[in-house]
């Protein structure tokens, strides 16, 4: 008597229990379509399988468009918690050595090493040659030779025949061939002397040969977030476009084979597919227990 009233809902959670089961395997199996005498048995191969291109466009269209907004990437590489990690990664590497950074420049030989050292070295010399060819030096020949030729001389009678107009006179065309002569061989003149100075320092960090120039660690590193957020925010609009995460994550699921893609599903969904399972028991024990009174 007993047993009568037990079987049904045993039963029940019986039938409701593998029903599920079997219909969460389903999911995912069979791998393949399988087919008999030519002809494919339906729900081969599973859900999941079989609908994996749609699958995959609609979880990059939903990561793509609503998960991850534009808005959500500009406002994350934009904050000051992440631009003051990038500035210091960038400073960090201020503790290389000239030379190491040079080496470490990707697929670069010895030879294009020094070239570019020689090439650094032009330019520094050319920066500084153009800024002391702006500089007015003949005229500043014309107006301190005087008084520094007078001081050196010592000699009032000598004094009384050289004076300032005759000194000018003199001087004005000299300042003029010597300011003709920096601007034009003032970049050769000076390279030797960078190059030198860099070989001298080529041991010395980074860091170290921009704090010569009255620029400490933390102005570099506020400068370098500035130059970074600048950079981003000049091509946030263009950036989902660029990043284009609807098609990464598409591409990335179609690549997988039906049991990375069963791993990755039961990896997030695992315990629900299991609740579904044990509540198809649950309402088939319930059914059981109203076939017992009605």
């Amino acid at each position: 008597m007993i047993i009568n009233y037990i079987a049904g809902p045993v039963i029940g959670a019986a039938i409701g229990y593998f029903t599920n089961f079997i219909a969460v395997k389903m999911l995912f199996h069979p791998k393949k379509e399988i087919k008999v005498l030519g002809h494919k048995l339906p729900f081969t191969p599973g859900a999941i399988p079989k609908g994996k291109l749609r699958l995959a466009k609609s979880v990059g269209n939903a990561v793509g468009n609503n998960l991850i907004t534009q808005a959500d990437i500009e406002n994350k590489l934009l904050s000051d918690e992440f631009s003051e990690k990038i500035a210091d990664m960038i400073t960090d590497k201020l503790s290389l050595s000239i030379n190491d950074f040079f080496n470490g420049l990707a697929d670069m030989t010895d030879e294009d090493v020094d070239s570019r050292k020689k090439a650094v070295s032009r330019s520094i010399a050319k920066y500084i040659s153009e800024a002391i060819s702006q500089a007015d030096i003949s005229g500043v020949i014309i107006e301190k030779a005087p008084e520094i030729i007078k001081s050196k001389l010592n000699n009032p009678m000598i004094g009384m025949f050289l004076t300032d107009e005759l000194l000018q006179a003199v001087l004005a065309p000299v300042g003029a061939e010597i300011q003709s002569y920096i601007a034009e061989h003032g970049e050769e003149f000076i390279t030797p002397y960078v190059e030198q100075k860099l070989s001298d320092s080529a041991e010395e960090p980074l860091a170290d040969f921009i704090v010569r120039f009255g620029i400490d660690r933390d102005q570099l590193k506020k400068l370098f977030a500035a130059l970074y957020k600048q950079a981003v925010s000049g091509c946030a609009d263009n950036l989902m476009n660029w990043l284009n995460l609807s098609s990464i994550v598409e591409n990335k699921i179609n690549d997988m084979d039906a049991d990375e893609l069963e791993t990755l599903v039961m990896s997030v969904m695992k315990k629900e597919l299991n609740t579904i399972v044990n509540l198809g028991a649950l309402i088939g024990f319930i059914l059981g227990l109203l076939n017992i009174f009605f």
